[in-house]
């Protein structure tokens, strides 16, 4: 076949075009069915997304973190005594990193992590509630936990006074109780005396009784914890005071001081009265169960 023999193609559309192999010729139009459209048509595109922070990569949000690790360590110290004021600290600086995280980490914010800035909150609030709820219950926990059944106690209060004189004497040794002084398995007892005192904190009349003890055992020992020393009207144990301004002589950190071996201290506790009828005191050993204990009852003046 001759190379420079020119090729007739099919008119289409009433045209004709003529062209040689060595000749390029870009269409200039395109055949649709319905007729042609004109060259370099630019078909319409979709709208590209202008949010930004859909394709941003955002970094996770380090205030959020850190009141999360602070809120987690706040709960666990919240349920141990004394350590809990560390955990309300604790609670409060983690706090204010949780609302940073939250305000960091809202929608289009620069940082991720919102659920952990949210549970960061819920956890640090959480901690010093229970702290506040733990240090209030930590004494009356502490006199339960070490405290023997006042049942007994009551029981022979109400028969001493009754019986009066000699027949509250023997009612005493019958139920292994001492006046005024005596011994507790290794520790040595007494009830110095009981006198009316200041107010507590809530403007509550009080009694102040003074024990005066000496430690027979080979180890330290700590009167709060081998002792329970209550205080009873009508029958009814009393609660401890808790003073503003302390009386004098007293010394509220003295039941919970270690004392050696063969030791003495003594030792004030208040408590707060029901009204003016005499006041029952007795002291037990936490860990005698004989039954033996130091008693005596007080006329109030």
């Amino acid at each position: 076949m001759d190379n420079n023999q020119q090729f007739e193609p099919q008119p289409y559309g009433g045209s004709q075009t003529v062209y040689t192999p060595q000749q390029q010729v870009a269409p200039t139009m395109q055949a649709t069915p319905g007729g042609t459209l004109p060259p370099n048509t630019v078909y319409p595109q979709p709208a590209p997304d202008n949010d930004p922070d859909e394709d941003r990569p955002r970094k996770l949000s380090a205030a959020a973190v850190t009141g999360l690790v602070l809120g987690i360590i706040g709960i666990i110290f919240s349920f141990i005594p004394i350590i809990n004021n560390v955990a309300f600290i604790l609670g409060v600086i983690g706090l204010v990193f949780g609302i940073v995280g939250m305000v960091a980490t809202k929608r289009y914010g620069k940082r991720r992590g919102r659920g952990l800035a949210i549970a960061a909150v819920v956890l640090t609030i959480l901690a010093m509630v229970i702290t506040l709820v733990m240090q209030q219950a930590t004494g009356k926990a502490l006199d339960d936990a070490l405290g023997t059944s006042s049942t007994t106690s009551q029981s022979a209060s109400s028969d001493a006074k009754k019986s009066g004189g000699e027949s509250s004497s023997s009612a005493a040794a019958a139920s292994g109780a001492q006046d005024t002084e005596g011994d507790l398995d290794k520790l040595h007892v007494k009830i110095v005396s009981a006198a009316k005192s200041g107010a507590d904190y809530n403007g509550q009349p009080t009694v102040l009784v003074t024990y005066e003890w000496t430690n027979n055992t080979d180890k330290n020992q700590v009167f709060s914890v081998a002792t329970s020393a209550k205080a009873f009207q009508n029958g009814k144990e009393l609660d401890l005071a808790i003073y503003t301004e302390a009386p004098a002589g007293y010394d509220s950190n003295a039941s919970l001081q270690e004392v050696q071996p063969g030791a003495t201290q003594q030792v004030s506790v208040g408590y707060v009265l029901q009204d003016d009828s005499p006041v029952d005191v007795e002291v037990s050993g936490t860990l005698d169960f004989s039954g033996a204990k130091v008693s005596h009852t007080y006329q109030l003046q």
